[in-house]
């Protein structure tokens, strides 16, 4: 089977405390988009073990893989000798962007694991399995808008009526989800995204509110020391009255652009930032 895993962003991110375990609460939306890599699934029916390859080298198709770790999860909890798989990755999603690529693989491999046994397991214990392998694994599960709290597990659906395109420009360079919460920990003034605001307003389709009210606590840290980030940043503000956000912990920003101005904005992002990855997206 050929399934497609598809991407996500961050309207408006707060970090509201570091908790003892190293994790943090936090309180934001994500909102699932079209951009989407491709899983080649194909289960061998006999017992055996997964087996990844990708059209991208650099991905490790070993136990690092998140795959193989939902993978080895789904079989610890379901405790039946794991089925041999085969999967090819077709990676489509960049990486260290904050568009939740690995997440949404396995969100969705999870799932499949799932309908493969017959359903064995609910959506809120296939999110209990995704969350031990990573954050917003459970969000993937789901995969509607939602506004997402705690580290990530609590999950509130929202409506998205947004009637806008949305433009990703990814730079060349990533940023470490570990150093982007490192570096908030260093702010002193924190601006804080409306997160209620920003809910009405994708509800109502107020792009205007939904700008106004939009924050990424992460990026203020990543502006104090990361000189990629300042530089994509003092770029940016050649545009003029064009509003960028970052998605999660970077590096990837996006613009929600209204559809009758989308092809004169692209024109003015691929002059602007001429070295970076941008597509035009849907909300899905």
């Amino acid at each position: 089977m050929v399934i497609e895993s598809n991407a996500k962003i961050n309207i408006g991110l707060n970090i509201i405390e570091r908790l003892p375990n190293g994790y943090h609460n936090l309180d934001m939306t994500m909102v699932p988009i079209s951009l989407a890599d491709k899983l080649t699934i194909d289960f061998k029916n006999k017992k055996g073990k997964l087996k990844i390859t990708s059209n991208i080298e650099s991905i490790p198709t070993d136990e690092s893989n998140i795959l193989y770790k939902v993978y080895k999860r789904f079989y610890e909890r379901l405790q039946v000798e794991p089925e041999e798989v085969s999967i090819y990755l077709e990676k489509h999603i960049p990486h260290e962007a904050g568009l939740g690529g690995g997440s949404s693989n396995g969100g969705f491999f999870l799932r499949e694991l799932n309908k493969f046994h017959n359903l064995p397991f609910t959506d809120e214990e296939l999110m209990d399995i995704g969350k031990k392998v990573g954050a917003d694994i459970p969000f993937f599960i789901k995969n509607k808008p939602c506004r997402v709290q705690g580290i990530g597990e609590k999950l509130i659906e929202i409506e998205n009526n947004l009637d806008c395109d949305v433009i990703l420009i990814k730079p060349k360079f990533g940023v470490s989800t570990k150093e982007a919460y490192e570096m908030y920990g260093k702010l002193d003034n924190k601006k804080f995204a409306n997160i209620d605001k920003i809910v009405e307003a994708l509800k109502e389709n107020n792009l205007k509110e939904v700008i106004t009210y939009n924050e990424n606590m992460l990026e203020q840290g990543l502006l104090i020391s990361n000189k990629n980030i300042q530089n994509f940043r003092e770029k940016s503000y050649k545009m003029g009255e064009v509003n960028l956000f970052m998605s999660g912990s970077g590096s990837c920003y996006y613009i929600l652009c209204e559809k009758e101005v989308t092809s004169k904005c692209i024109d003015m992002l691929l002059k602007t930032f001429n070295d970076c990855y941008i597509i035009k997206c849907n909300f899905l």
